[in-house]
């Protein structure tokens, strides 16, 4: 029945993701990335961004796209979140900050969607990093490692407003992060050769359930724990 369920889910997103490319090219940089949530560095500027697009049928109010690039030692990645009313609060990590405002990556790099790494950050730059596996690719069991903790990870915020202050509008925030190669021991290659090919996604939570106003948008819906909707993250010269 919940297999039946996630089609459904598939067939109808296919609309939406049939205009969003399911594969990306993550081109390689030789410039020093100095994670500060600046992005001033000029390989970002060089980078077209991918918006994200709705999980659900109603449009977006606020929206979000995402740059990477890679080196020899880390994985980047680069956020920039259209929010008018920045809220963070969790300040811990592994913290439940799904619960918040937060931007996901999940990565797959063997390609067996069975088990990825997941990894969250709010406005706070509290950090959620997990290893999970889903042996049902549906979310129907998944298993999650708390203890795991990705050594070396960097994050950086720039938040354009006020946090936690609804009294003014903001503008949104930017979440620069680093994802050291040593720490995803799944991949074939460490780090990874040209050519190379990893199953990614990423998420976007804004407003909270409990408030009911939550709306998830991605790179390609469903995402989250659903892992055959994964794109390609394609490493490129």
């Amino acid at each position: 029945m919940k297999r039946t369920i996630f089609i459904c889910c598939l067939l109808l997103f296919a609309g939406t993701v049939s205009a969003q490319k399911s594969s990306y090219d993550c081109r390689k940089t030789n410039e020093p990335i100095d994670v500060d949530g600046n992005s001033n560095e000029q390989i970002w500027n060089q980078i077209e961004p991918v918006w994200f697009v709705p999980n659900e049928v109603e449009p977006l109010k606020e929206k979000s796209w995402f740059k990477a690039t890679w080196d020899q030692d880390y994985l980047y990645f680069l956020f920039w979140i259209e929010d008018q009313d920045i809220i963070g609060k969790m300040t811990q990590r592994d913290d439940h900050i799904w619960h918040e405002e937060v931007m996901e990556i999940f990565i797959d790099a063997d390609c067996n969607p069975k088990d990825y790494y997941e990894f969250e950050w709010n406005p706070l730059n509290t950090l959620l990093d997990l290893y999970v596996l889903n042996p049902g690719c549906n979310r129907d069991i998944i298993r999650q490692w708390w203890s795991w903790d990705c050594r070396g990870i960097k994050s950086a915020v720039y938040v354009d407003g006020t946090l936690n202050n609804n009294s003014d509008k903001d503008k949104g925030w930017r979440l620069e992060v680093a994802i050291p190669f040593s720490e995803i021991q799944t991949a074939e290659h460490i780090p990874p050769l040209p050519g190379d090919v990893w199953r990614f996604d990423l998420t976007r939570r804004e407003g909270t359930e409990k408030g009911g106003d939550l709306q998830k948008s991605s790179w390609l819906p469903p995402s989250c724990h659903f892992p055959l909707s994964y794109g390609k993250l394609k490493f490129k010269k």
